[in-house]
């Protein structure tokens, strides 16, 4: 499934402020340089063409004032080491016209690395594991360490199985001159005589308000330009494939739409999927039941998601995954009306297309909701009360990006959910 987050993740940030000039002798005519921010430039990425014009049409060149962090060879920036680079654009004049010059200052930067590791998933204590397996988009080698030697240790990528119990293992990636060090990524599976039942969550989709389980599906998006609620189909619509095997959502902002006008200079936006757990229809009916998906032994949440590229490319592509669960009570700062208990992660997509993530149940840590209640435990909230509904959204609601004059429709966000979800 898939759904467009409008305006959540598209917000644009500046590094580095820009710097410019021009002039030149006096007689002649003058000219001037449009040298434009280039944005940080990465290293172990493909030389880029800097790009200046000048007003009098004439051919600008380009020279490096910081040699040592970066270069420039026939018009293309050449990232040499992190820092900041200056970037001097020029025009020589000639009969007509003085010469003219134009500065640029930018960052040069390590390159963004990010590890993909499964977990092995569960591990039964007589047998003798596969060695551990993990891959960065580098192309570095991954190291593995335990989180839990009492449980598990690792020797370069042998796994040894000690006791019973949650074995954890961190991969991580340290970088090099040209790449930073990537986030580690933590995995969580059980050893022990025999492995968890797999709990099925969501198998596909029987419609946009449905799965295939009988348990409800909705969708939920809104800025501040359609009144923080979209109800316009030309906005905020669902899909669903012809297999039942995803639901697509998305949402693009109409910035020039007179149905909605709206004169801020600002665009805020939200938008998210929440899919009920089998056999339930809505919170409020349930009551304080055991009705939704009961973890026990269970350590992971398994789903697939792609994004938009637009979404992918932007500052904002996390994603925030809560799972609301069958803790009720009445919330006093909310005139006493029925609340539920939430808990919630956040992580980084690996790339647009569709992939497959498992997210360490023991990774949702924060509280999405706590009813006012106080001391709760995360963990012991999970074993004690079903999961009745999931909830998928940007990680970065509210977001104001800097401009509500481009072209609609703008800031489209789309993530699809392809296939199960399952915890295991």
């Amino acid at each position: 499934m898939r759904f467009q987050l409008a305006a959540i993740g598209l917000a644009c940030a500046t590094l580095l402020g820009a710097c410019g000039g021009g002039g030149g002798a006096s007689g002649n005519k003058q000219q001037s340089i449009d040298f434009p921010y280039p944005g940080a430039r990465y290293l172990a990425t493909e030389a880029a063409p800097l790009v200046a014009t000048s007003s009098a049409g004439l051919a600008v060149t380009f020279a490096s004032n910081t040699p040592d962090t970066c270069t420039v060879s026939g018009g293309k920036l050449v990232p040499v080491k992190p820092g900041e680079c200056s970037v001097t654009a020029s025009q020589a004049g000639d009969g007509s016209y003085a010469p003219a010059s134009s500065q640029q200052l930018f960052k040069i930067l390590k390159k963004v690395q990010a590890i993909t590791f499964e977990s092995p998933g569960f591990q039964a204590l007589t047998a003798v594991p596969a060695p551990l397996a993990a891959s960065s988009d580098s192309g570095l080698p991954v190291s593995f360490a335990s989180t839990t030697p009492d449980v598990c240790t690792v020797s370069g990528t042998a796994l040894t199985l000690v006791s019973k119990g949650q074995c954890g293992i961190a991969a991580s990636q340290a970088g090099n001159d040209n790449f930073a060090a990537a986030l580690p990524v933590m995995v969580a599976f059980g050893v022990g005589d025999a492995p968890p039942p797999v709990l099925t969550f969501l198998s596909g989709y029987a419609s946009t308000t449905a799965t295939r389980e009988g348990s409800a599906v909705s969708t939920f998006s809104g800025s501040n330009i359609d009144g923080w609620w979209c109800s316009d189909p030309n906005w905020c619509a669902a899909t669903v494939s012809a297999d039942g095997s995803s639901l697509s959502f998305h949402y693009l902002i109409q910035t020039k739409d007179p149905k909605h006008p709206n004169s801020d200079g600002w665009i805020g936006g939200y938008a998210g999927i929440e899919i009920f757990a089998p056999g339930v229809a809505s919170i409020s009916s349930t009551g304080n039941t055991t009705t939704g998906i009961q973890i026990g032994k269970q350590t992971t949440l398994k789903l697939r998601v792609a994004e938009n590229s637009e979404w992918f490319s932007s500052s904002g592509k996390d994603v925030k995954i809560s799972l609301v669960l069958g803790h009720f009570a009445k919330k006093p700062s909310n005139n006493n009306n029925a609340c539920n208990v939430a808990l919630t992660t956040t992580f980084t997509p690996k790339s647009a297309s569709s992939q497959q993530y498992e997210l360490q149940l023991a990774a949702f840590t924060a509280f999405a909701e706590n009813c006012d209640l106080t001391g709760l435990i995360p963990a012991t909230e999970l074993s004690a009360y079903p999961i009745v509904k999931v909830k998928i959204e940007a990680a970065q609601t509210n977001t104001t990006v800097p401009s509500a004059s481009a072209a609609s429709p703008t800031y489209p966000t789309e993530i699809t959910l392809n296939g199960p979800i399952t915890f295991q």
